[in-house]
């Protein structure tokens, strides 16, 4: 019976073992669900939005085949649909029933601008062939051609399945305490088979010696053999070693319950990172920041470099363009007139996002090439005027030495864009402009010099009213110099501090305008004026516009300080003989 109940032990324990080891192997689930695209449609665009993404867990590994130019890249999805916008464009949609992709195509438009480079992607891939992310769902996955030829319909993406048998590991477990019981129920047969048989006389012939212990040998300590006991050993530590090695085999998480699928959750290549919380959309991450402003400093490296109008107009607009092309023009024809200051893209000191999911949108950065060192910032103001364009500077300002930029809200959170009349400030945007232009043509008796802070003001002492009289002195008594402050079209852009204040960029346009006093007298021009109204005298006289981009640092209303000016851009931008 005790070797019956062995080999049953036996039987059993295989059997689990075998079971344990073909879930595992045989019967061992497929380690990816592969969904491919099924659709056939013509759309310049195909989007695989969030929902899409995050139809089933894990990571999501994308692959997009094609002959042609191919292009991906991903964005917030309230982006990626604005950018869109009505064009023809198939979505993506998992069925859970069939495990593919199929496609629905909607829109009307035949094509879309040129995806690649647009501020508003995470990241993007130029070229066919396979990326990993692991993207949220609001966030979603965009394939194009060039934007008008038919996007790529060779689309896949491949999800992670849980891998995971816990019931291997007590399968193991089980099946080793079977064995290791059935080689026990062996051992204990034989024993009591042994025990059975009893001693037994010889029929004839002599008895055998008797080996017996030299009593000399044990009183050295010699060791002498005992019959069967190595034997017995050898067979107590084969279900030992047994159930050792099939404990050690189990040991994984996958085996077990509870055990978590290393299939499921592999590092991803590529994620979307920094974006904001859902009830407060921003602008831009700060990934995509660092990324415009190095788009920006190599626009204005070249463009500078090379007086390309055409190239600067892609990424400047307002103030900040038309100083530029002034000073592209006045070195045309002067070659001492130096480069307008360049704009670094070594580090983002600060990144201030509009708080916004709707357009236009608004930026506020300060760049240096080390925010630690005492090099000269600048600030800049960039504003999108819609998903199809890139950030545009609207105001580029070196800011003063001095200058302390106050508390800001954190790049993921944002801030507000004020509106240009609002009343929750000392001043408002929209006025700030032509009363700083008072308190430059008059100082102290200005009836806004209350409000602004003079301590600090380089711009004061460089352009202000000490200036202007003693220009005005230095002229001859056959001629006259009359000042005039403008503000332009342009309007100021305020983004909304943590002390219910305001970073407000403005722009200001100084007019002089030299005349001659006497009959026959003429008004000579040089430098950059000479350069740039191509006049070398006139009797009628000459007027020049030097444009001013400022930065203040404006208080809540109701507050007792005064509006500090962070720092400004001055240059002469246009000049013509007096009509």
């Amino acid at each position: 019976m005790r070797f019956v109940l062995a080999i049953v032990s036996f039987v059993i324990g295989l059997l689990l073992v075998g079971l344990a080891v073909g879930q595992r192997t045989v019967f061992a689930p497929p380690s990816s669900l592969v969904a491919q695209s099924s659709s056939s449609a013509s759309a310049p665009v195909t989007v695989i939005p969030g929902s899409t993404l995050t139809a089933n867990p894990g990571y999501q590994r994308i692959n997009v085949a094609g002959s042609g130019t191919v292009f991906a890249a991903y964005g917030k999805t309230a982006d990626v649909d604005a950018w869109i916008g009505d064009a023809k464009h198939t979505t993506l949609r998992f069925d859970a029933e069939q495990d593919r992709l199929v496609g629905r195509t909607t829109g009307s438009g035949d094509s879309v601008p040129d995806p690649k480079g647009s501020d508003l992607w995470y990241q993007e891939w130029d070229g066919a062939g396979q990326f990993t992310v692991r993207l949220p769902a609001d966030v979603s996955v965009v394939v194009l051609a060039d934007g008008s030829s038919a996007a790529p319909t060779d689309v896949s993406v491949t999800w992670p399945r849980d891998t995971a048998t816990p019931s291997v590991g007590p399968l193991l477990v089980a099946g080793g305490l079977f064995l290791a019981g059935g080689v026990a129920l062996l051992v204990w047969a034989f024993l009591h088979q042994r025990r059975g048989r009893g001693p037994r006389r010889r029929s004839g012939g002599t008895r055998p010696p008797r080996v017996r212990a030299s009593r000399r040998a044990a009183a050295a300590g010699a060791q002498v053999p005992v019959r069967g006991r190595r034997g017995r050993r050898s067979l107590v530590a084969v279900p030992i070693v047994l159930v050792g090695a099939l404990g050690l085999a189990g040991c994984s998480s996958d085996y077990w319950p509870h055990g978590g699928g290393s299939g499921a959750t592999p590092t991803p290549t590529a994620s979307a990172t920094g974006t904001a919380d859902a009830d407060e959309p921003t602008a831009a991450t700060e990934q995509q920041i660092r990324r415009i402003v190095e788009r920006v400093a190599d626009v204005a490296t070249k463009a500078d470099a090379d007086r390309d109008t055409s190239l600067l107009e892609s990424r400047f607009t307002g103030a900040a363009l038309d100083f530029r092309k002034a000073n592209y023009a006045i070195r045309e024809k002067d070659a001492d007139v130096g480069a307008p200051p360049a704009i670094s893209a070594g580090q983002v000191c600060v990144a201030l996002p509009q708080q916004t999911d709707t357009w236009p949108r608004t930026i506020f950065t300060v760049v240096a090439e080390d925010c630690s060192a005492k090099t000269a910032p600048q600030a800049l103001t960039l504003v999108q005027e819609s998903a199809r364009d890139d950030y545009k500077v609207a105001y580029d300002v070196s800011l003063e030495a001095a200058a302390e930029i106050p508390s800001l809200a954190p790049t993921s959170l944002g801030a507000a864009r004020l509106a240009g009349d609002t009343k929750l400030l000392r001043i408002a945007p929209d006025d700030i402009a032509a009363a700083y232009g008072d308190v430059l043509a008059k100082d102290s008796e200005s009836g806004s010099a209350s409000l602004f802070a003079s301590d600090g003001d380089g711009l004061r002492s460089t352009i202000g009213k000490a200036y202007k009289d003693k220009k005005a002195e230095s002229l001859p008594d056959t001629a006259k110099i009359e000042y005039s402050s403008e503000v332009p079209d342009a309007s100021p852009v305020a983004i909304a501090t943590d002390g219910a204040g305001a970073l407000v960029s403005a722009s200001l346009d100084e007019v002089e305008k030299v005349t001659p006093t006497a009959a026959g007298a003429e008004v000579n021009t040089e430098g950059a004026v000479k350069a740039l109204s191509g006049v070398d005298s006139s009797t009628k006289g000459i007027s020049a516009t030097y444009s001013v981009q400022l930065l203040f640092s404006v208080p809540p209303v109701g507050s007792d300080e005064k509006v500090v000016l962070l720092g400004f851009t001055q240059g002469l931008t246009a000049a013509s003989e007096v009509q």
